[in-house]
């Protein structure tokens, strides 16, 4: 064979190893993988239960370092996480640093304030005065420390507290722009809070004297009754001890009112419909006004439950009545009592034999020669009748 035949020849083998197929981002990738593996390279513990030598190894080498160096080290940490917005994560690195014992008193004061200012975000208020306190029995010119007190404090509307803190850092750094502007804002707070409180005592007084003021109205009424057989108490909305109401005060936002204008009373009103178990309830009912008067307002249409094509209930078509029962009494002393129509409301509830109870009259409404009606009527007939005859075999 010449010269020229074998270097041009195309079945000459191939001298040393084949090129590689794998890229420079691979070979990487897989070296960091295999480093992974290794004990002393490793970026996080394996979550695997099996026991590692090699791992167990380090953190006991990571157990053995100073005190002082892992409290660091654990509040870099958790000063990354309050960078980041994860202030409950951060306050618990600083807690953790927190437990290791060291003398480094500037590293403590440090956690400390910085555990305050993470529970500030997260509205923990009293954990913050509680950090704070312990900063300031290190070191007692910690300004941070008042800092975070003062705003601690407004939170709570602790503001005797914050303007002292307030006054204790002004007099450690008088020229604190920060301290400054947060007097500011507690001198703002306390006018707020002073400002509800004459705000809250001004309803009160105006409350107090509405009540009088129907308590007045109501004395001159001599002859209207009510039940106070039960003890009803109630609590004011302001203070938190219990006062016994008047008898024609209830637990509801539904009082009798007094119109400043004409003086008159107006009463919370129901009228009841005992066939459908149906009521309407009538919010300021002038004393003045008839039954009729409401009547007319309340069925102006045929009520819901009623037959729209030959409604039964209409003014010109039912009756009026009330329940009548002994202060004190019983179911079986109920009597049903017809009341007129044209009957003011005044003249009714001043009626002898009609009982206010929880301070809400209320009237029953039945049809004309109706069915029901009749049963109605002779149920409380016939338990008068009862009742009757009960007394008399007493007597005798």
């Amino acid at each position: 064979m010449s010269a020229e035949e074998a270097t041009t020849s195309t079945s000459a083998p191939i001298i040393g190893p084949a090129p590689s197929t794998v890229t420079q981002d691979e070979r990487t990738k897989q070296l960091l993988e295999d480093l992974e593996k290794i004990p002393l390279f490793m970026t996080h513990l394996p979550d695997s239960d099996e026991p590692n030598l090699a791992v167990e190894a380090l953190k006991s080498l990571a157990s053995d370092e100073p005190p002082l160096e892992v409290a660091t080290n654990l509040k870099t940490e958790g000063n990354d996480c309050f960078k980041r917005g994860k202030f409950t994560e951060a306050a618990q690195y600083y807690t953790k640093a927190l437990e290791y014992d060291h003398d480094d008193k500037s590293l403590k004061v440090s956690l400390l304030i910085n555990r305050a200012a993470a529970n500030l975000e997260l509205q923990n208020y009293g954990m913050v005065l509680h950090d704070c306190a312990d900063a300031l029995r290190i070191r007692p010119n910690t300004v941070k420390a008042l800092f975070r007190s003062v705003k601690a404090c407004i939170a709570l509307e602790k503001f005797e507290e914050a303007t002292e803190c307030c006054k204790w850092g002004l007099s450690i750094e008088p020229d604190n722009k920060e301290l400054a502007a947060l007097q500011l804002q507690v001198d703002q707070a306390i006018a707020r809070h002073e400002r509800r409180i004459k705000e809250r005592e001004e309803r009160k007084r105006q409350k107090d004297l509405i009540r009088e003021q129907i308590k007045q109205a109501i004395e001159i009424r001599s002859d209207l009754v009510f039940d106070t057989s039960s003890d009803k108490k109630k609590r004011t909305e302001d203070e938190d001890l219990a006062v016994v109401s008047y008898p024609w005060e209830n637990d509801s936002a539904r009082q009798v009112e007094l119109d400043q204008h004409t003086g008159h009373l107006l009463w919370p009103v129901f009228f009841l419909y005992p066939e459908s178990k149906e009521s309407d309830f009538v919010e300021k009912f002038d004393e003045s006004l008839t039954l009729r008067d409401m009547l007319q307002e309340v069925l102006a249409e045929p009520p819901h439950w009623d037959d729209r094509q030959r409604p039964k209930y209409t003014l010109d078509n039912v009756d009026t009545y009330f329940l009548s029962r002994p202060v004190g009494g019983f179911d079986e002393d109920e009597r049903l009592v017809k009341v007129s129509m044209d009957a003011r409301l005044g003249i009714i509830l001043n009626n002898e034999k009609y009982v206010i109870r929880d301070g809400i009259p209320s009237f029953v409404v039945l049809p004309r020669n109706d069915p029901f009606t009749t049963q109605f009527i002779d149920r409380y007939r016939k338990l008068r009748q009862t009742q009757e005859a009960a007394s008399k075999r007493t007597s005798n």
